[in-house]
């Protein structure tokens, strides 16, 4: 019963996202998971200036209100039985997270699950006639990356309290002062801080739908992949000095939690490239970890389809918008 589809960093190709839809329409898909970087994203990401951050954040809010928010309320008025379940990501301007959040919160079936907690509806409603069949499962989002590209941005977040600056980076760089944040930070906490108690991390971020956190019930939307795995390998970055720069860009914090809590599932994104480079599934532990990949520059949707109740059971699908 391959009832599920996730995908990950469309960037804002209505082709693909189309594409999507008809896909979730004809095969009566019940679940549909993003893993982040929904909208487009700006060229010269280098440019920190106010002017870039403006047009940044002003293209993604259009996109949101004319593209993406009425081509999923139209698909989703007219497909009930479908849920999606979505996060942003490190190129998403957190200052237009509102848009979503009431659109989520007035269309019952598309659920953002930035720092929350949603119970998957698909059991529910099955649980509701046959309670024996199939467990109570939630979907659980946390869309921070770690350093890395050289800017703070507003889903940016340093791994630990060890401060450590990536390779590649200038360590007397003042790394707080040099990024794109569209939102004041009130508190600053690490990745590690975050996952060390997901549940009191979950619920100091406000309600979700009273479900209780259990990992081994919740399936993780990460925008990271777990560290040194086939799914944050990126392409050979060389050398900066004499220091080689990593071939993985995954976060270990991420990692360290699969390996300690072992959550029933895990779908994350970020790294493109991963699914050529690496693969689009492994495991860490007994847990399943998940990343489709993204080939938006040429039009193509990566997505991975499986059952959510026996994660297991999943294929990889490359299908071409044209």
């Amino acid at each position: 019963m391959m009832n599920a589809i996730a995908a990950t960093d469309l960037h804002g190709n209505t082709l693909l996202y189309e594409l999507l839809l008809r896909i979730v329409g004809t095969w009566k898909i019940s679940s549909v998971f993003l893993m982040g970087d929904l909208a487009p994203g700006e060229t010269g990401i280098a440019d920190a200036s106010e002017l870039a951050q403006v047009d940044a954040v002003a293209s993604q809010r259009t996109y949101f209100e004319r593209v993406f928010i009425p081509l999923f309320e139209s698909f989703l008025g007219g497909h009930r039985h479908t849920h999606v379940y979505a996060i942003m990501g490190n190129d998403d301007r957190r200052v237009n997270e509102p848009l979503l959040q009431d659109f989520s919160s007035s269309v019952g079936n598309f659920h953002l699950v930035n720092d929350r907690i949603v119970g998957l509806r698909e059991s529910r409603q099955i649980r509701a006639f046959f309670p024996t069949d199939v467990p109570q499962l939630a979907v659980a989002g946390y869309p921070y990356v770690p350093l890395g590209g050289g800017l703070v941005m507003d889903w940016v977040k340093r791994e630990n309290r060890a401060g450590l600056v990536p390779p590649g980076m200038d360590p007397c760089m003042s790394i707080e002062n040099s990024g794109i944040l569209t939102v004041p930070r009130t508190f600053e906490s690490t990745i590690a801080d975050d996952l060390r108690d997901f549940s009191s991390y979950l619920s100091s971020h406000g309600p979700g739908d009273g479900c209780v956190y259990d990992p081994a019930r919740t399936i993780h939307l990460f925008h990271a992949p777990p560290y040194n795995t086939p799914l944050d390998q990126v392409a050979p970055q060389g050398y900066y000095d004499f220091v080689p720069l990593p071939d993985h860009i995954g976060s270990y914090e991420i990692r360290r939690f699969v390996e300690r809590t072992q959550p029933y599932l895990v779908l994350c994104g970020h790294c493109h490239e991963a699914v050529v480079l690496g693969d689009y599934r492994t495991y860490v532990g007994g847990t399943c970890c998940v990343n489709p990949g993204s080939q938006t520059h040429i039009d193509v949707l990566s997505l991975v389809q499986f059952n959510v109740f026996e994660p297991s059971e999943i294929k990889q699908l490359f299908i071409h918008a044209h």
